[in-house]
């Protein structure tokens, strides 16, 4: 025990010292960019040493922030005729520019017409999140709508240097946001389309006219200055971190000691062991779970202890399940509070107020999972009933109208087990993620199969858009292995049904 707490505040005396050697590197660096002139090449037409990778950066960003302004007032990605990507320039394969206008950006022009040339184009394209072309600057070789084929280990926001079929160049991309989409409960804007510019990699970009600077004699003498001061700022800076590390973990490791030792009980058995909470901070509210914790295994082993049937271990799980809900509202309950007393420019009010909305999420999820684990009442009461009893809980709980109209059919086991699955999942997932009024539910035996019909008034959503969910997945292979179909129909703003037909004496 003793190695490890001398471990941890290794470990955290270490982080200081990193820091503050971190933050004095830093500051000197910015000191060296503010007073030294930047190193240019002596040779007049030379590229700008370091200039390709964030003109080209800057070109992507440039592009995406118009893309996104004119998305926001279009509700969709524009075309080529609503936004033009690129300048009427002559600028042909394998030839590279800067804007001489002192944008800091890198000339795209626009081409109607095919180029030949081995070489690679200067160019920028608009894709689609799915890899389509939307626009572009050279609609002539990469018309919109055609898939495009990405240069080797192009990712969604990055540069770098790919192959491509016309030689090496040199890209970066950068998302475009959705920010028309953004509300109270969504913070972050959703990436609805990337931008893609390249230009040959290894070719001289120059700007029209530019003369580089050529070396100051005193440049090295200045960088010398520099690094001294740093030398000696970081040898004062180590000691005083790893002094102020050990002392201001003292207190924290203690604490973790001890519920450490308390942790190291419980795993031998001994459940009514407490630690004192010993602050309000996340040390503390570690220290209150842990008792909580230890409480609720207490509760739990006693009643395991008295308790023997299956049937009353069930209701110890779902009381299990009760005490999360309860801790994610107090959870819920203690953001809200932080983020009230929290001044309103803090910045950590945005955390805050994720942290809050996260849990009144998890809890709703919370909820309805408690429903879905539910045990199935199907061997004494049969399958009507059991289906009837979900729907009046759900419609109960949720505060949703949930209408049953249940056809009397004779089914096996497997079936019976599949149908009440497939009818709580249906259900589960309404109420969840549709926001409905009303969801109907029908059994019907027609031919030798069972017919489940459930319908809810619901959003909906694009079942073709890929994000198909576990829970659909889960149900297609469960009535798939029963020898049945299931088919999902739906559409944003128009409700959601799900259809299953299975064999009445499938096993």
């Amino acid at each position: 025990m003793r190695l490890w707490r001398w471990g941890l505040q290794a470990k955290m005396a270490t982080s200081y010292v990193i820091v503050t050697a971190a933050a004095t590197v830093l500051v000197e660096l910015v000191v060296v960019v503010l007073t030294i002139p930047r190193l240019a090449l002596t040779t007049a037409g030379d590229p700008i040493a370091n200039d390709s990778v964030r003109l080209v950066e800057a070109t992507a960003e440039d592009l995406a922030g118009r893309v996104a302004a004119r998305a926001a007032a279009l509700g969709r990605l524009p075309t080529t005729e609503e936004l033009r990507f690129g300048d009427p320039v002559a600028l042909g394969p394998g030839q590279a520019r800067v804007d001489p206008t002192g944008k800091g950006r890198v000339v795209i022009p626009y081409t109607q017409t095919t180029l030949s040339g081995s070489a690679p184009m200067s160019m920028a394209l608009l894709l689609t999140v799915d890899g389509r072309i939307a626009s572009g600057s050279y609609p002539a070789r990469y018309p919109a709508g055609a898939r495009f084929d990405p240069p080797a280990g192009m990712v969604v926001k990055g540069n770098g240097v790919g192959a491509t079929a016309d030689g090496p160049v040199r890209w970066a991309t950068a998302a475009v946001a959705d920010y028309a989409r953004l509300t109270a409960t969504v913070a972050d804007p959703v990436t609805i389309g990337v931008v893609y510019v390249q230009i040959p990699a290894g070719v001289p970009l120059v700007t029209p006219g530019a003369v580089p600077d050529a070396p100051s004699a005193s440049v090295l003498d200045r960088l010398g200055a520099a690094g001294l001061t740093l030398v000696i700022v970081l040898a004062g800076a180590v000691p005083v971190g790893v002094l102020f590390g050990l002392l201001s973990t003292r207190r924290v490791v203690g604490r973790l000691r001890r519920l450490a030792r308390s942790t190291v009980a419980v795993a031998d058995g001994d459940f009514r062991h407490h630690v004192p909470v010993s602050g309000r901070d996340e040390v503390g509210q570690l220290e209150s779970s842990f008792n909580r914790m230890a409480e609720q295994l207490v509760s739990a082993v006693d009643a395991e202890r008295r308790l023997a049937e299956a049937g009353e271990r069930t209701r110890i799980a779902r009381e299990l399940h009760d005490s999360i809900s309860q801790d994610l509202f107090s959870l819920r309950m203690l953001a809200g509070g932080l983020r009230k007393a929290l001044p309103a420019d803090s910045d950590l009010q945005r955390q805050v107020r994720t942290m809050e909305e996260t849990a009144s999420s998890a809890l709703y999820e919370m909820r309805a999972l408690l429903l879905e684990l539910r045990p199935l009442a199907l061997g004494d009461a049969g399958l009507l009933p059991a289906v009837e009893e979900a729907c009046r809980v759900y419609g109960d709980r949720f505060g949703v109208t949930v209408e049953a109209d249940l056809e009397a059919v004779q089914v096996s086991p497997a079936v019976e087990h599949a149908v009440l699955r497939v009818i709580q999942e249906s259900v589960a997932n309404a109420v969840r993620h549709g926001e409905p009024s009303r969801v109907d539910v029908r059994i019907r035996g027609r031919d030798g199969h069972v017919a489940v019909t459930v319908h809810d008034d619901g959003r909906g959503f694009d079942p073709s858009d890929g994000s198909r969910g576990f829970g659909l997945t889960n149900m297609q292979e469960r009535v798939t292995e029963l020898g049945g179909e299931l088919t999902v129909d739906s559409a944003p703003g128009s409700g959601t049904t799900v259809r299953m037909s299975v064999p009445a004496g499938a096993t």
